[in-house]
């Protein structure tokens, strides 16, 4: 083929078949000379039919050229849609006769190998399995076909009519895709225009199949990689002892958009699809796999360069690792190796896991004298202790010995209840602070807490999701409650409670955490103005509230949610019963939402619970 007809076919490919917007007029006299040039172009396919290529070929040229003339002389570009069905009827011919004669401007294109990447890395993004916009779907080929809420996608064998092109070549202002970031290079574009005039043929497994997949298989089979499997008897893990170091010294130069040596360690599949001079890891054999030669030092340059060196026990965990197989143990070899680096949270998540009872109870001793001595260091330390808790505070032994009774008949309370016959219910008994005096309780929360008290608040806990921290901290106000503050006793309850609703982690609501110790509390001390005053309101705060949000998290402010919990929680208990509340309980701590536990726990929708609790006020 000439460099004129070349030329001509890259152009028609990518930019006129997917016309780019001009910004000059096409005249009258223009139109009648393009569509007496679209009367021409049949012509063309007489000469392709009796094998006369090269007057067809004159033909195509003639029409090309004068394509060329007319937008030059009305200032346009050759995209503009005047030009629309004369170029895709002359691409027809040009393509007809591309054929006949055995030639051709673009190599075969194939859907999995050429064009499947571009769309997996740049579409499916926001046109995938959970985020189908304009109910298109671009991870299968199935979904290719179906096309979205704008019609077909495809029209195969023409690139020029098809929605696909359209949308990729439009400007941003336009409704251009991707609509953010960066448009399709020129030779995506390219490749994805010359695949759809080629037909717009699938050469995957199956139409089904996420695009990613269908990538996955064909490299695969291209690269032949050795992906090893664990025997079961491994004492190296490369998600937990491999990947970590990985990721923090190789692939800031090894990665998917910068492979150094041609060497991506993105993922297991990368490392081991090996570079430009072929594989770096041999299984089982340490000596000759590249990567150890250059990370342990045989061979220059050493790696990684430029930083810090592993450690010996990088170093010791990669010699076992290669003589172990190196074997992947993680669920997914495409996984990208930085999400096996542990976060400080699940690095702490991870110890406490480990750690058994006894561990626990050292751990929660030594940690809860700290706490104390952080947060008022002149103030003598007492503690007193029980099986299943911990009393700490800088009142009188005697004092911390009544709160001790107090605290084991509630507990004993609490876990008949709920049917709960665990021996701690909390890892390493859960820590009592009694501050004497309001100056503690508030150098305690701002030291040990890093917040500030509201000056109603006289008490609270804190029981984290690994329950690293695990307490209770206590202003004794005494022993005489009041309509509008209660005494030390019911603090207690109503905190030891809510340390209980915690302890399994989950998602309870803080009117819940609050409401569950104050009903009970109220069992203590039946018709005390202290409650009689919370339930008032209660009944003029909860009417406020749409049924459909009251038992939402942060419906209610600070200085009310005890008092709305404790009524929503009351007529929860007395309206379905302890077994039944129990269920919500443990719905919540497996994760549920609040909706979601109360269905699954009182077989009600949540809105008509709520309303009924309304009408009960």
């Amino acid at each position: 083929m000439r460099p004129a007809s070349i030329k001509l076919s890259c152009l028609f490919v990518l930019m006129l078949a997917w016309g780019i917007p001009a910004m000059g007029q096409i005249t009258a006299e223009h139109r009648k000379e393009i569509t007496n040039l679209t009367r021409e172009v049949p012509r063309a396919a007489g000469h392709i039919r009796k094998k006369e290529y090269d007057e067809a070929r004159a033909i195509i040229d003639e029409i090309e050229a004068k394509i060329k003339e007319i937008a030059e002389a009305a200032k346009v570009e050759p995209t503009d849609r005047a030009f629309r069905t004369l170029m895709t009827g002359l691409l027809k011919q040009k393509q007809l006769l591309d054929k006949a004669q055995g030639t051709g401007d673009a190599a075969p294109v194939s859907f999995v190998k050429d064009v499947a990447p571009i769309i997996d890395q740049k579409c499916v993004r926001c046109h995938g399995a959970d985020n189908p916009r304009k109910n298109l779907r671009l991870d299968t080929f199935a979904g290719w076909r179906r096309g979205g809420q704008s019609g077909p996608l495809l029209a195969p064998g023409n690139a020029a009519a098809s929605l696909i092109g359209a949308r990729l070549s439009a400007p941003m202002d336009q409704g251009r895709m991707p609509p953010n970031g960066e448009a399709l290079a020129d030779e995506e574009m390219k490749t994805i225009a010359n695949w759809i005039n080629q037909g717009a043929k699938f050469d995957g497994e199956g139409e089904q199949m996420a695009l990613a997949d269908l990538i996955f298989q064909r490299e695969l089979k291209e690269n032949d990689v050795k992906l090893p499997k664990p025997k079961g008897n491994e004492t190296v893990s490369f998600t937990r002892d491999i990947a970590p170091w990985f990721s923090n010294l190789c692939l800031g130069c090894h990665n998917q958009n910068r492979k150094n040596g041609g060497l991506s360690v993105a993922t297991f599949f990368d490392i081991m699809k090996g570079g430009d001079s072929g594989a770096v890891i041999i299984p089982g054999d340490m000596e000759n796999s590249r990567l150890f030669r250059l990370v342990g030092g045989l061979e220059n340059p050493r790696m990684p360069q430029g930083q810090a060196r592993i450690t010996r026990k990088n170093y010791e965990d990669l010699k076992t690792w290669f003589k172990e197989g190196n074997a992947f143990d993680g669920a997914d070899v495409r996984t990208n190796i930085s999400t096996y680096v542990l976060s400080d949270a699940d690095m702490a998540a991870d110890k406490f896991a480990t750690m058994t009872n006894e561990d626990f109870l050292a751990y929660r001793d030594k940690r809860s004298r700290d706490q104390f001595k952080r947060a008022v260091p002149n103030d003598e330390m007492t503690v007193v202790e029980s099986d299943r808790l911990l009393f700490v505070g800088n009142v009188s032994r005697a004092r911390l010995e009544e709160v001790k009774g107090w605290a084991d008949t509630r507990l004993n309370a609490l876990q008949q209840m709920f049917n709960d016959k665990s021996n701690y219910p909390w890892r390493g008994r859960l820590a009592v602070f009694v501050m004497k005096d309001r100056f503690s309780y508030d150098e305690f929360v701002q030291t040990v807490e890093g917040s500030r008290a509201a000056g109603d608040r006289h008490g609270h806990s804190m029981v984290t999701a690994n329950q690293e921290d695990a307490y209770i901290v206590l202003h004794d106000l005494g022993d005489e409650a009041t309509a509008d503050k209660p005494n030390l006793h019911i603090s207690l309850i109503d905190h030891l409670g809510g340390a209980y609703v915690k302890r399994g982690g989950g998602t309870a609501p803080e009117w819940l955490v609050r409401g569950v110790g104050l009903m009970l509390a109220e069992n203590e001390y039946p018709n005390h103005a202290y409650f009689r005053s919370m339930q008032q309101t209660a009944k003029t705060i909860a009417p406020t509230v749409d049924a459909g949000e009251l038992f939402d998290d942060g419906a209610f402010s600070p200085g009310t949610i005890g008092s709305v919990g404790y009524s929503i929680t009351g007529y929860l208990m007395k309206s379905a019963g302890p077994g039944q509340f129990g269920n919500m309980l443990r719905e919540l701590g497996q994760g549920k939402s609040v909706d979601a536990a109360m269905q699954a726990a009182f077989q009600t929708q949540p809105r008509t619970i709520a309303m009924a609790y309304l009408n009960s006020l």
